[in-house]
C-alpha cells in the first residue's frame, strides 16, 4: 500500500467529519424548522376548525345560498379556503369556488382520514389555486340528524415555503463560514502536528546521511506534551549521536592518518581475495593508484607468487608468516621483508590478511655503503701502512748504512705518512662537519660570495701553474649568500684541486658563480668547476660522492688524492641546505656545481643610522 503524508491523512479526514455533521446538522435543523413551521399551522387551522365546527353544522341543513356565503365570509377572514363536505364526499359550500361544480372530494388524503374519525392533514399542489396548499380537515355531524360530514380548511404554504428558504440561505451562509473556519483550523492542527515529525523526519535523515554539521535542532515550545518528548529525545539522541560520530570521525582520521604515514607498506585483504585498502607506501611500491584497486582482486595487482602463496597460507592456515622477497621495480631489486599476518574482526574472528612490506633495500644499500667503507678505510690506511713498515724494515736490516738508499727510502715514508696524515685529517674534518650538520650548528652569515673565489684562486694557483693551467673566473657582481666561508671556500678549493688535478697541462678550467631564479621565484646562486679532463663514465656518477669511491683507484693514488674530498663538498653543501651536482662525459671534461640558497644585498646604513 502507498504511504500517505500524516497531514494528508489528518486533514482531508477532518474536513469529512466537519462536512457530514454540518450537513448532518443543517438537515437537522432545516427539517426540525420545517416541522415546527407546519406543526404551528396544523394547530392553527385546527383551531380555526374547531371554533366554526358548531356554526358550520347547524346551518348545513339550512337554506344552501346563506350556508355558502357563511362559508365565503369566514375563509376570507380567516385568509384560508374552507370547504364543507358531507360523508360521500359531495361538497356543500366552498369559499373559494363554485361547490356545484366541484368535483368529488371523497378521495382526498386529508378527507379519508377525517372520514375515519381523526384529523386528517395533507400537502399539495391546488391546481385550482395555483400554488402549494395545507389541508386540514376534522369530522363533524351536520344537521339535526348529525349526519357524518368533513370540515375541511387549507391554506397557502408559500410564505412558509419563503421563510423556510430564507431560513435555509442563512443556515447555509453560516454553515459556509463555519466550514471555511473549519478548514482554516483544521490546516493548521494538521500542520502543526505533521511539521514536526517533517522536521523530525529531516533531522533523523541528516543524520543517517552523516551530516553531522547540519543537524536539525527540533523547537518544542508549542508542541502538545507527547510530541514535545518525542522531540526533545530525538534532540538528545541527535545530540549523542553527534558527539559519537565526532569520535569516531576523529579516530578514523587519526587511524587514516597513521595507515597513510606509515612508511613500510601495508595492504589489507579480506577472505575473497580482494583488496580492502592499500596505504600510500604500497601504491608507490606497486607503482598503482591506492584509491583504484579497491575491491579489485589481488592476483591482479600482485603478481608475485611468493606473496602470493604467503596470502593463501595466511588465510588457509589462519597464522602469520614471514619471509625476504625480492621485487624488480623497473631495473633495479627491491627487497623486501614481508609479514602476513591473519586480519581479524571485533569479534576476534578471521576476516582476511594483512601483508607488512618494510623495504630493506635502503638498509642493504647502506650496509653495502659501510662495508664499502670499512673496506676502503682498511685498504687505504693499510696501503701506506705497509709500504712505511716495509722500508723501515729495510733500513733496520741494514740499508741504513747505505746513504742514497736511506735517504730515497725515508723521502718514501715521510711521503707515505704525510698521505696517512691527510687521509685522517680529511676524515676528522668530514666528521666535524657531519657531527655539526646534525646539530644544525654551522653559522651562516650573509657575505658576498665573489672575494671567496678570489681566495680560493690564490689557494690553488700554485698547482695550476705547476701544470700550465689557465684559471678563468666568471662571477656576477653583487650576489649575496648565507655562508660559512672558511667551509664553502674548502669545499670549492676541492673542487678546484680535483680539476687540476685531472686535467691534462696547458689546458683551461673556468671557475664561475652565476645567480639565477626559479619558477616558484627562489632565488639561487651556483659554484661551478668546468674542467677538459678525461670525464667520468656515467655508471660512476651516481656514487661519485661517497666516501673512497674511486673512478681509477691506481690513477687517483697517483695523483695523491684521498678518496674524501668529495664527500667533503657534499656534506659542506647540505650544511648549506644546498646540494652539488655533477655533469660529465667521458673524453670532454666535467662540471662539478655547489648550488646553494641566494638573498638580496643588505642594506647599507645611512650615515643617520650609523650615528
Amino acid at each position: 500500500m502507498r504511504n500517505v503524508r500524516l497531514f494528508w491523512q489528518i486533514f482531508p479526514s477532518s474536513i469529512a467529519i466537519i462536512v457530514l455533521c454540518m450537513v448532518i446538522t443543517g438537515w437537522m435543523t432545516i427539517t426540525s424548522g420545517n416541522k415546527f413551521f407546519y406543526d404551528h399551522l396544523k394547530e392553527d387551522m385546527l383551531e380555526r376548525s374547531l371554533l366554526i365546527e358548531s356554526t358550520v353544522s347547524k346551518m348545513s341543513q339550512g337554506n344552501p345560498e346563506v350556508f355558502q356565503e357563511f362559508i365565503r365570509q369566514n375563509g376570507r377572514r380567516s385568509g384560508s379556503r374552507i370547504t364543507v363536505i358531507d360523508g360521500d364526499g359531495v361538497v356543500l359550500a366552498d369559499s373559494n369556488e363554485d361547490y356545484k361544480v366541484m368535483e368529488n372530494h371523497g378521495k382526498r388524503p386529508e378527507v379519508m382520514v377525517a372520514l375515519g374519525g381523526e384529523p386528517g392533514f395533507s400537502i399539495r399542489f391546488s391546481h385550482t389555486l395555483g400554488e402549494s396548499m395545507l389541508y386540514g380537515a376534522i369530522p363533524i355531524a351536520l344537521g339535526a340528524d348529525q349526519h357524518q360530514g368533513i370540515l375541511r380548511m387549507a391554506k397557502a404554504v408559500t410564505p412558509i415555503e419563503k421563510e423556510t428558504s430564507s431560513y435555509r440561505q442563512k443556515i447555509l451562509g453560516i454553515a459556509f463560514a463555519v466550514l471555511v473556519l473549519a478548514i482554516l483550523l483544521s490546516l493548521y492542527a494538521a500542520r502543526r502536528i505533521s511539521r514536526p515529525l517533517e522536521q523530525m523526519k529531516h533531522g533523523a535523515e541528516q543524520l543517517t546521511k552523516g551530516r553531522i554539521d547540519q543537524l536539525v535542532k527540533i523547537d518544542s515550545e508549542h508542541m502538545s506534551m507527547e510530541m514535545a518528548g518525542l522531540a526533545n529525545s530525538i534532540n538528545q539522541m541527535a545530540d549523542q549521536i553527534n558527539r559519537r560520530v565526532r569520535v569516531i570521525i576523529q579516530q578514523r582520521n587519526e587511524l587514516e592518518a597513521v595507515f597513510s604515514s606509515m612508511a613500510d607498506a601495508v595492504v589489507a585483504i579480506d577472505a575473497e581475495k580482494n583488496i580492502i585498502r592499500m596505504n600510500q607506501a604500497a601504491a608507490n611500491l606497486f607503482t598503482l593508484p591506492s584509491e583504484v584497486v579497491k575491491g579489485k582482486a589481488v592476483q591482479g595487482v600482485i603478481r608475485n607468487p611468493y606473496i602470493l602463496e604467503m596470502i593463501d597460507f595466511t588465510l588457509n592456515n589462519n597464522s602469520q608468516q614471514e619471509q625476504k622477497v625480492t621485487l624488480f621495480n623497473g631495473a633495479e631489486p627491491v627487497m623486501l621483508e614481508i609479514h602476513s599476518v591473519p586480519l581479524r574482526d571485533e569479534a576476534d574472528k578471521s576476516m582476511g590478511a594483512l601483508l607488512v612490506m618494510n623495504d630493506l633495500t635502503k638498509l642493504n644499500r647502506l650496509e653495502n655503503i659501510r662495508q664499502d667503507f670499512v673496506a676502503n678505510v682498511s685498504h687505504e690506511l693499510k696501503t701506506p701502512i705497509t709500504a712505511i713498515k716495509g722500508y723501515v724494515e729495510t733500513l733496520l736490516d741494514g740499508a741504513v748504512d747505505d746513504e742514497d738508499n736511506a735517504r730515497r727510502f725515508l723521502n718514501i715514508v715521510i711521503r707515505q705518512a704525510n698521505r696517512l696524515d691527510a687521509i685522517v685529517d680529511d676524515l676528522l674534518i668530514l666528521s666535524r662537519i657531519e657531527d655539526r650538520e646534525g646539530r644544525e650548528d654551522v653559522e651562516l652569515q650573509v657575505t658576498e660570495v665573489g672575494p671567496l673565489l678570489e681566495s680560493v684562486l690564490q689557494t690553488c694557483a700554485v698547482g695550476a701553474d705547476e701544470k700550465d693551467i689557465v684559471i678563468e673566473v666568471e662571477c656576477d657582481d653583487e650576489l649575496y649568500a648565507p655562508i660559512n666561508q672558511p667551509l664553502l671556500e674548502q669545499a670549492v678549493i676541492n673542487l678546484l684541486n680535483n680539476a687540476i688535478a685531472y686535467s691534462p697541462h696547458g689546458t683551461r678550467i673556468t671557475l664561475s658563480c652565476q645567480g639565477s631564479r626559479t619558477v616558484e621565484g627562489e632565488k639561487l646562486v651556483h659554484f661551478s668547476v668546468i674542467d677538459n679532463g678525461p670525464g667520468i663514465a656515467k655508471e660512476h656518477l651516481p656514487r661519485l660522492f661517497e666516501r673512497f669511491y674511486r673512478c681509477d683507484r691506481a690513477r687517483s693514488r697517483d695523483l695523491g688524492g684521498t678518496g674524501l674530498g668529495l664527500a667533503i663538498v657534499k656534506h659542506i653543501a647540505h650544511a648549506h641546505e644546498g646540494t652539488v651536482e655533477v655533469e660529465s662525459t667521458p673524453g670532454k671534461g666535467s662540471t662539478f656545481t655547489i648550488t646553494l640558497p641566494r638573498v638580496d644585498a643588505p642594506s647599507t646604513p645611512t650615515a643617520s643610522e650609523a650615528v
